[in-house]
């Protein structure tokens, strides 16, 4: 595909880094970007600066941290929370190791309404993985870390009407150095995606990617339990590639979560440690469910085997508690239970036995999917942000002979120059794709199709966006096509060859090389 510089367009600001949290506000058509000591809006047509805000620590908070042993840039604000509350925006950063919270107004960010402790909320660590949400009620669901020391971990409860829950406190077996991906609300239930050390695995130390469940409408115990989660369950994701030895990816590293599918896709490695090697493998929401409504994984103490018992209550509904008033069926069994029996002895499975893509020497770090109507079919594209600084377009298929399908490579640094993508978010209004780089943000169109000049050019890219419009004479988008009859696509297998793109691109500048690149791909 020819250059995409006359479609792209992008924001920096010298001396602003960390480009980690993008938050899309639909209704006033921004985009609200957290950075490094920095807050700002952008025009979701443009990526055009509409308001930027400094927010670091003070002189007293930087110097306090300092003296912790902490390094001049560990000692700075970092976001790590951005959440749309109505006409509200709740923003977290770690403050300098002292986390902090503000409630602003979502079209004037400088405007502060609230401001409270961030602890339980955000990490101190800007490396530590954290996820965050608030509900429709105001509650604010937020996996984190919640000392100085980082040996606490903790999903955790709080604002809103709900009284404020935890997991319970220094108990590896609840969670064991965890971190935390993503949070979704899902009907009555919040479901957290995480990887940890795995405590039942026996030999050395091995980490498994999880699910996690809470009830929404969950009080805690009494007597037992008290402020700690009643309803916390985890199960172990498997994403696996089969053969004479299986081929384990077992660290979960980011997810896209497609309601109307019920569908939950996940990007899976290997170990830092290990060779490198990624996969996409996706998970029906039903056998999530499935594995909480199975029998329980339980060790009676460190000494003895894990067995496997019997669910109590195999179809365990969250309504139950509401029905009855809160902690009204909590008997002293139901607590122990509680207490002992949450790790789930079924692994859930992905929809297909293999992984939809994987590839060998590369890890993937981001990844958000699009759902395109094609002419006789609706393909999901990924859009996967790599540790090199490229993304990866490919097509999700449990068509075998398609697997692996790369569309498209492109690399968003110079030559020579590396570093993850650090977010993604995916505007499917405006079919473009925001991306956060260390030090910027750039907006990249999800089709190209008047790039494609003629008949076999158009139709070989196998891209789900285009088709060849017989009576324009030219490769169209399926809604910009004259009628169905005379539109064409042939996404019948992978396209030969993937453009390697190369993109530098900044508010004042922008060039770029076009060098044709031969991907490898798996399919089985």
């Amino acid at each position: 595909m020819p250059a995409l510089s006359p479609w792209m367009s992008g924001f920096s600001l010298p001396g602003v880094k960390d480009f980690s949290q993008l938050t899309l506000d639909l209704t006033r058509n921004q985009l609200i970007v957290g950075a490094r000591n920095h807050l700002f809006r952008l025009s979701l047509s443009n990526a055009s600066l509409l308001q930027a805000v400094e927010w670091g620590p003070d002189e007293d908070t930087k110097r306090s941290c300092q003296s912790k042993g902490k390094t001049e840039d560990e000692c700075q604000n970092y976001i790590r929370v951005l959440l749309i509350t109505g006409r509200r925006i709740f923003t977290c950063g770690t403050n300098a190791f002292t986390p902090v919270c503000t409630t602003r107004q979502i079209g004037n960010i400088s405007r502060v309404m609230d401001t409270v402790n961030g602890v339980a909320r955000c990490p101190y660590d800007p490396r530590h993985n954290s996820t965050a949400m608030v509900t429709e009620k105001g509650e604010l669901y937020a996996a984190t870390v919640i000392d100085f020391s980082g040996r606490d971990p903790v999903i955790y409860r709080s604002l809103g009407n709900m009284p404020p829950l935890r997991t319970a406190q220094y108990n590896s077996k609840w969670l064991n150095d965890p971190h935390f991906i993503s949070v979704y609300e899902v009907g009555l239930f919040t479901y957290f995606f995480l990887r940890e050390n795995a405590v039942e695995h026996d030999c050395g130390r091995t980490v498994f990617s999880r699910v996690a469940r809470v009830c929404k409408n969950d009080v805690g115990g009494r007597f037992l339990l008290e402020d700690t989660w009643t309803t916390f369950m985890k199960a172990r994701l498997n994403c696996s590639r089969s053969g004479e030895i299986t081929f384990y990816y077992n660290e979960l590293q980011s997810t896209f979560y497609l309601p109307e599918q019920d569908l939950i896709y996940g990007i899976f490695t290997t170990n830092v440690n290990s060779i490198s090697a990624s996969a996409v493998c996706a998970f029906n929401l039903s056998a999530i469910t499935q594995a909480f409504n199975g029998p329980f994984r339980y060790q009676e103490n460190p000494r003895t085997s894990w067995l496997s018992i019997p669910n109590p209550i195999p179809n365990f509904q969250c309504d139950t508690l509401e029905e009855r008033g809160p902690g009204e069926n909590q008997t002293e069994r139901s607590l122990q239970d509680a207490q002992r029996l949450f790790l789930m002895s079924d692994v859930v499975q992905p929809v297909s036995t293999d992984p939809l893509l994987y590839q060998d020497n590369i890890r993937f770090s981001k990844l958000v999917v699009d759902i395109v109507q094609g002419r006789d079919t609706l393909y999901h594209v990924m859009y996967i942000g790599t540790e090199y600084g490229t993304i990866l377009k490919a097509l999700s298929t449990t068509n075998k002979s398609m697997r692996g399908c790369y569309l498209e490579e492109m690399r968003l640094l110079p030559e020579g120059e590396s570093e993850p993508i650090k977010s993604l978010e995916i505007l499917h209004s405006d079919r473009s794709l925001f991306v956060g780089l260390s030090d910027r943000v750039l907006k990249i169109p999800l089709e190209r199709c008047s790039s494609y000049k003629t008949e076999g050019h158009c139709l070989d890219a196998r891209d789900p966006y285009c088709g060849w419009d017989r009576k324009q004479k030219r490769c169209t988008t399926i809604e910009d096509s004259s009628n169905m009859s005379q539109w064409s696509q042939n996404i019948t297998e992978c396209p030969v060859r993937v453009t390697h793109t190369q993109l530098i691109c900044n508010i004042h500048i922008s060039y770029v090389t076009h060098t044709p690149h031969m991907y490898h791909t798996h399919t089985s």
